[in-house]
């Protein structure tokens, strides 16, 4: 019922422009349908499979070489403790700094081993079919 009043309804008028010259325009544009804004171009899902691989790669790189990092800190660290010549209140500090490095490196680890499942987890289900 009320599509039947509304088209019925005339385009009311809409007058642009000033002085004599104006010119009256039908308003039924602003009261049509819109128009459908241009849409985003859909992100490739292919794309963005490689860019998350590759995200995932750099991310085990980085932590490979912070685990190699830790690993050589904890190493320098145990040389301090088991030196010849090491008064205790040093070889105390070293074995509390060993101690959170060691925290450190362990947590390094879990995090690398977590990526690594993500990465192969993400190859084994491919990339999106199109």
């Amino acid at each position: 019922m009320e599509r039947d009043r509304h088209a019925h309804v005339k385009p009311a008028q809409t007058i642009t422009g000033t002085g004599s010259g104006a010119v009256a325009a039908p308003a039924a544009a602003s009261a049509g349908p819109k128009t459908e804004q241009p849409k985003k171009p859909a992100i490739d899902p292919v794309k963005a499979y490689n860019e998350q691989l590759d995200r995932l790669r750099t991310s085990i790189r980085s932590l490979q070489d912070e685990e190699t990092a830790t690993q050589l800190e904890i190493n320098q660290l145990n040389n301090q403790v088991y030196a010849p010549v090491i008064d205790q209140a040093a070889k105390d500090q070293a074995l509390t700094v060993v101690g959170a490095e060691q925290q450190k490196l362990a947590d390094i680890r879990k995090e690398l081993e977590e990526t690594r499942k993500d990465l192969e987890a993400l190859q084994l289900q491919g990339p999106p079919k199109q």
